[in-house]
């Protein structure tokens, strides 16, 4: 009885995912009260969704006044700021989702929200996990909830088709970090350490089978970050999921891998060249493969996914770093910070842009193109200047956020000797100007032709300007904070 007792989670440890399970139970809520009421009330539990996903973002940031240990049979890494991240992903997507559903009324709106809500939680533990067990079964099931979100709009062939793609790929990312995980339990076997815990990583670096293992587990988490070489799933993907989706994708997805390959990283506590040297690799090659092959784009929601693709090498630079810095913990913590600063001001900018995309008239918007914006700053200045502004924020173009995020990791990158890695890094971001500015150049252009009809943003312009408004101010911020990062 008295080990029955010590495996029971005490409040402490129900406490540390109160953000996750209050984002379960909601979902639980609005599934019986879909069912129990009428038809009528779907614009009701629409609203309510929003307001229970903003009233949640009281629940981590309780958590910020005070450093909380690892809780939930300590499989659990306190991370508040990631929460709030996904959930702030989660009531952007939703309230883009309004419009997407407004133009097709056959499409379920309540079920959307549930299965979001699920989705954020599974991505809440996936990134605050410190155990691989924890860290793959809530990895599939964030994954499950893509797939499902993806092929949403049943009705759309590219829908379908994305889903289907989606599907292959994640499977098969799923299996490589089962492999891995076969492998590092394994290890664990042999050497009598229980290397399912990052914190025991450093020790299991001794062991050919764990760094085996390893190598797995690295190139399933790569699969969903989108980096080189397994980049090659985004662009179908983003272009056939429903705009919403494509989003949620793009910024919370990413974010979630780019967190979990940090925390992997910073824990094992350990320098290695060869290590390094393949980080830098993968990270110039998804530079230099997302920048290059987006030059030629003119399908827009491919050409965002491509710019995902070159955002995902720029996260690489920085995890590159934070591994050269494996023995100065002080500074590798900087590189975590300025993570956390580069995945705001992606999210500002990326959000903003779709909720532009998700703006044109028509059901499916996958074959939206340049041309579909020609003349937009005479049909409405509002979104072709908030466009503007995000696109020269995924640009780095200063004063934005996405300037000062890039200069960070370039900052970074050079402390940590890097200096060919900067120059990649340099060249991919002067290539990708050109994509961004010649979308900029044809939304401010005479009309000229384009088969989808821009709608007017409707009763998403305010959030589209504050999510203008955030890109500029977000980047003054960070300027203030540069003596704080180093």
């Amino acid at each position: 009885m008295e080990n029955v007792s010590v495996s029971i989670p005490s409040a402490a440890d129900w406490l540390s995912v109160s953000a996750e399970a209050a984002l379960v139970c909601t979902a639980a809520v609005l599934l019986v009260l879909k069912v129990l009421l009428p038809a009528r009330a779907e614009k009701f539990l629409n609203a309510l969704a929003v307001l229970g996903l903003c009233a949640m973002l009281a629940l981590p940031l309780a958590g910020l006044s005070g450093e909380k240990e690892a809780s939930f049979f300590n499989m659990l890494f306190p991370l508040p700021s990631f929460e709030l991240f996904a959930l702030a992903c989660a009531i952007f997507t939703s309230l883009m989702a309004f419009r997407y559903f407004s133009k097709d009324k056959a499409l379920a709106r309540a079920e959307f929200f549930c299965v979001l809500m699920i989705c954020t939680a599974s991505m809440m533990l996936f990134a605050r996990s410190i155990n691989l067990f924890v860290t793959f079964v809530s990895l599939e099931c964030m994954t499950i909830c893509m797939y499902i979100l993806s092929a949403w709009s049943r009705r759309s062939a590219p829908s379908l088709e994305a889903a289907v793609k989606f599907l292959i790929v994640g499977g098969v990312s799923g299996a490589m970090i089962l492999m891995g995980l076969a492998f590092i339990y394994g290890a664990g076997l042999s050497c009598g350490e229980d290397f399912m815990y990052y914190a025991n990583f450093a020790d299991g670096l001794n062991s050919k089978l764990f760094c085996f293992g390893l190598v797995f587990v690295f190139a399933g988490l790569l699969f969903k970050l989108g980096a080189f070489p397994f980049q090659f799933w985004m662009p179908d993907v983003y272009q056939g999921s429903p705009t919403p989706v494509s989003a949620f994708l793009a910024v919370a997805s990413k974010a979630a891998a780019a967190v979990v390959i940090f925390i992997m990283i910073m824990s094992m506590r350990t320098y290695s060249e060869k290590f390094v040297l393949a980080l830098s690799v993968f990270a110039a090659a998804t530079v230099i493969i997302g920048n290059f092959t987006a030059l030629t784009q003119s399908n827009i929601k491919r050409l965002m996914a491509l710019s995902g693709v070159s955002n995902a090498g720029y996260i690489l630079v920085l995890a590159t770093a934070a591994a050269s810095f494996a023995l100065d913990p002080e500074r590798q913590s900087a590189c975590f910070t300025v993570l956390l600063f580069y995945l705001v001001a992606y999210m500002f900018a990326t959000y903003g842009i779709f909720f532009v995309v998700n703006s044109f008239a028509e059901e499916d918007d996958s074959y939206q193109n340049m041309l579909d914006y020609c003349g937009l700053s005479k049909i409405s200045p509002a979104a072709s200047s908030t466009l503007t502004i995000n696109l020269a924020s995924l640009a780095g173009i200063p004063p934005t956020a996405g300037f000062f995020g890039k200069l960070l990791v370039i900052l970074m990158a050079w402390f940590a000797g890097l200096y060919w890695l900067v120059g990649v890094m340099i060249v991919g971001s002067a290539a990708s100007i050109y994509y961004y500015f010649v979308w900029i150049r044809t939304a401010h252009a005479e009309k000229k032709g384009g088969e989808m009809v821009f709608a007017g943003l409707g009763g998403s312009a305010s959030t589209v300007v504050a999510l203008a408004g955030a890109t500029l101010l977000f980047g003054v911020f960070i300027f203030s904070s540069l003596p704080a990062v180093f």
